[in-house]
């Protein structure tokens, strides 16, 4: 469908739809006002798909074909009726996996369904699985309960087998969701940790005053800070040994980074980054001491 609204958005309609007037489609079809749009004074007969396909490019104006002899075969008409049943927005999931179910009894496979109706095989083939769900999945699809994307997944397999796979595709779609929360978490720590267009490594520091230096980073422990002293007098304590007895250099990011890379697992980091993140918000929002 989107192709076909792109291109009826690009190149216009090609091929005319055909319709028949609304009295003398329901003089050969008597019993079928349910199926019609209210008020509407003609029924298309062949071209719903280019019909929906119109108003979604929006085209003010389409080419039809009037002939009220279109009517007289009831297969058409069903089929018409159904197509156009299929592109309505507010179709109820399992009454657009039954219209697709007969429909398919009209054209015979999928293939020939889905060009019909301008989708993929793959779009047929899912809708139609919610007509394999147990009653019980189908109820609490009606209901809300489960979501229709899970769901499509489940009903080809046995019914025995469909709750505990529900329960797998919600395990695995929830970790998906936290692994997602998880990147979302590291690429704010990094822009924090890089701000601006700092080099790969490095942090942009403040300009220094004319007639001042610049201030040089603080030794490291394996740099000559063994005495336990940071540069402005404050007693540290010395970096605890890593499992494997690696010192932990934590006045260096970047070796202190290296280390963590090569001790913790994937997830592990991603906790720990999230961690950091979280107590640097909270330093941030802490009040300045008075001068």
């Amino acid at each position: 469908m989107t192709d076909l609204v792109g291109s009826m958005r690009d190149h216009g309609q090609k091929a005319a739809i055909s319709i028949m007037g609304r009295f003398a489609y329901l003089e050969a079809n008597p019993g079928n006002e349910d199926r019609l749009e209210p008020e509407s004074r003609y029924v298309a007969i062949d071209g719903n798909s280019r019909l929906a396909a119109a108003r979604e490019a929006g085209l003010t104006t389409v080419k039809v074909m009037l002939d009220d002899e279109l009517g007289s075969n009831p297969d058409e008409i069903l089929e018409s009726a159904l197509v156009a049943n299929i592109h309505r927005q507010d179709l109820d999931h399992l009454d657009e996996a039954r219209a697709l179910d007969q429909l398919l009894k009209v054209h015979g496979t999928q293939e020939a369904l889905a060009a019909r109706l301008h989708r993929s095989q793959g779009w047929v083939s899912q809708r139609l699985a919610l007509l394999g769900l147990t009653p019980e999945l189908q109820q609490r699809l009606e209901s809300g309960e489960e979501s229709a994307e899970l769901l499509r997944r489940v009903g080809n397999k046995e019914p025995g087998e469909q709750e505990a796979h529900l329960q797998r595709l919600k395990e695995q779609k929830a970790q998906e969701d936290e692994d997602r929360k998880t990147r979302a978490a590291e690429r704010a720590a990094q822009r924090r940790l890089k701000p601006g267009k700092a080099e790969k490594g490095r942090v942009d520091t403040e300009p220094t005053a004319p007639g001042t230096t610049q201030p040089t980073d603080p030794p490291t422990s394996e740099e000559g800070n063994q005495d336990g002293v940071s540069p402005d007098g404050r007693n540290e304590q010395p970096p605890k040994p890593a499992t494997d007895g690696e010192q932990l250099p934590y006045l260096d990011p970047e070796r202190l980074a290296a280390v963590i890379n090569r001790q913790m697992d994937r997830r592990s980091r991603r906790r720990l980054i999230a961690l950091l993140l979280q107590y640097s918000e909270a330093e941030d929002t802490e009040p300045a001491e008075p001068q």
